[in-house]
């Protein structure tokens, strides 16, 4: 052993028999510890390696006694542990590391590298090298990212065949919209032009099935439109720009006056806010909304429509409440699900795609969409406008 690890020794002050007996643990404990342990001088050059180092490099004690250790270790390591060297002259207790040791064999080792020096105020002493192994955990954790990215590539790949397969079943269900819509309006001119040719004093017998045909036809007319209105929103260009909820509310107005045409409607709002979002997507979302209302507060002599606004931290919740049918809660589920109807359509026309169009538009946006409602007392549908919205795909 070195001059400079008998002075360390020597500095806890015991006698030569307690020395003696000191220093002889202290290399037991040294020799057979489980665990790579090197001693260094100050330049990083060893001084005394245990059974485990000499294991773990596959080279003997002697022939590591004076070698530098940045010759045991991978180029790009050597800087690292140059960095290390300068940390353990001036800090207290451990500085660690992470880098690679190189096998007598050739074989490259991802290691933990723990150096120590002397405590402050002690007599000058080695610096102290642990090496952790950590190959197999290095090994494990590539494994893992390459699995990751695997996943991460078959993923996306996934996602684009899917993408693929949808767009290619939306531009079918186009083609079959567009080649239904034309023998459809035939089919409607067909009956209309029957019906009149038939006149007045027609069969109650034959009246009844063709004004059943006709409405069945309209019904048909109805259901292309909305499929078709929501396969528009799914491929709507949308974009993040200040809205005025207020100026969006005119155009719904002004869209609905036919439906409202020779009915008495007071429609009312509370001030409604400016919001960033995409002027289109909140058009659809009112127009929605308020053609809704209309229809299922047909049957009052006065219909009262009123936009409601609350505010939190984060949202604007806006609401279309009207004094229509109203509906029981326990159905609300299906009001926002495609097809999802609570009244039967010879009472109430309609396709059950509005909703979902809302429900989805909203969505995009970070948005959601709910109802509150009780039978023949009314509705209202909302949905939640995020302050900051994020535009999903």
């Amino acid at each position: 052993m070195s001059d400079e690890k008998t002075t360390d020794l020597q500095s806890h002050g015991r006698g030569p028999e307690g020395e003696r007996l000191s220093w002889a643990q202290a290399l037991t404990l040294f020799s057979e510890a489980p665990v790579p342990y090197l001693l260094l001088n100050s330049r990083g050059r060893v001084q005394e390696a245990n059974a485990a180092a000499c294991t773990l490099l596959g080279v003997g004690a002697e022939a590591l006694r004076g070698r530098p250790v940045t010759r045991l270790l991978t180029p790009g390591t050597q800087g690292t542990f140059e960095w290390l060297l300068g940390q353990a002259e001036g800090v207290r207790g451990r500085v660690r590391a992470e880098g690679q040791l190189l096998h007598a064999d050739g074989t490259v080792l991802d290691v933990l590298f723990d150096l120590a020096g002397p405590a402050p105020g002690s007599a000058p002493g080695p610096l102290r090298l642990v090496v952790t192994d950590i190959t197999p955990y290095k090994e494990a954790h590539r494994s893992l990212l390459d699995q990751a990215a695997t996943q991460d590539t078959q993923l996306q790949a996934g996602a684009t065949r899917f993408r693929a397969a949808q767009q290619e079943l939306e531009g079918v269900v186009t083609v079959v919209l567009r080649q239904l819509q034309l023998p459809v309006a035939r089919a409607m001119n067909y009956l209309g032009l029957t019906r009149r040719a038939l006149g007045e004093s027609v069969p109650e017998e034959v009246a009844r099935p063709l004004l059943q045909s006709e409405r069945a036809v309209q019904q048909i007319i109805a259901l292309l439109a909305s499929v078709d209105r929501y396969l528009q929103m799914r491929r709507m260009r949308l974009g993040l720009r200040r809205v005025d909820l207020e100026r969006v509310l005119r155009e719904v107005l002004k869209h609905a006056q036919p439906v409202m045409e020779g009915r008495h409607v007071h429609v009312t709002h509370d001030p409604l806010p400016t919001v960033q979002g995409d002027s289109q997507a909140l058009f659809v979302i009112l127009d929605e909304y308020v053609a809704n209302a209309l229809k299922y507060s047909k049957g009052r002599e006065i219909a009262r429509i009123h936009v409601r606004v609350r505010e939190t931290e984060g949202e604007y919740h806006i609401g279309v409440e009207d004094n229509g049918a109203g509906f029981n809660m326990r159905q609300k589920d299906r009001l926002f699900h495609l097809f999802g109807r609570l009244h039967p359509s010879r009472s109430y026309e309609g396709t059950g795609v509005g909703l979902v169009t809302v429900r989805r538009l909203c969505e995009r946006f970070g948005g959601r969409v709910w109802a509150e409602g009780k039978p023949d007392q009314g509705a209202t549908f909302w949905f939640a406008w995020p302050k900051s919205p994020t535009l999903l795909d």
